[in-house]
């Protein structure tokens, strides 16, 4: 065994050639298995949310008349408010947009100050914004609420006991033109 070192007797020369030729292999290794990981974005059935929300509201619920080009359903659901009292119930509808931003829809009758922070992601709510009804030209005075982190914009409104909050992460425009084609649906 000619030019072999004695044990022990390893330079630093010959750890950084084992340490390059352990590299190489992991980098060999993680360069077969890598697979690129895409988001899944699970759809739902909407309109079969729509409906059972009409069977189980006590108050009369919103949905858009008219869902833009690409939108699709992310979630959808009627149940009870977690941040309200026992028999609190919430509706809750969202989508995700064709550029894959985020907005939706959140009715509840549990307490409106919960119910708000909780929604807008506890965005400062600053100003108001005069929404006309694209349907019934019935306009409404909403609360405008942003924050940066995690960036939520939002129009509240609250009527009686009903708190409705419109929220997402696209621009005020897209936002405003998605509550003004919200139409109620009695139950």
């Amino acid at each position: 065994m000619a030019g072999r070192k004695p044990r022990g007797r390893e330079t630093a020369w010959d750890m950084i050639l084992s340490m390059a030729a352990v590299t190489a292999t992991v980098g060999v290794i993680m360069l077969l298995a890598w697979r690129p990981q895409q988001e899944v974005v699970q759809s739902v059935d909407y309109p079969a949310a729509v409906e059972n929300a009409k069977l189980s509201a006590i108050w009369p619920i919103f949905i858009p008349s008219e869902l833009p080009e690409g939108y699709r359903a992310t979630s959808a659901r009627f149940e009870p408010e977690s941040y309200g009292d026992q028999g609190d119930v919430r509706w809750l509808v969202g989508f995700q947009t064709q550029a894959g931003e985020y907005i939706s829809i959140w009715q509840s009758d549990g307490p409106a100050r919960k119910v708000i922070a909780t929604a807008t992601n506890n965005a400062d709510c600053e100003g108001t914004e005069l929404i006309t009804n694209n349907k019934s030209a019935v306009a409404s005075i909403w609360q405008k609420c942003e924050i940066a982190k995690p960036l939520t914009r939002s129009f509240v409104q609250t009527n009686g006991a009903v708190t409705t909050v419109v929220a997402g992460t696209v621009q005020w425009a897209e936002l405003l033109e998605f509550a003004q084609s919200l139409e109620q649906v009695s139950p």
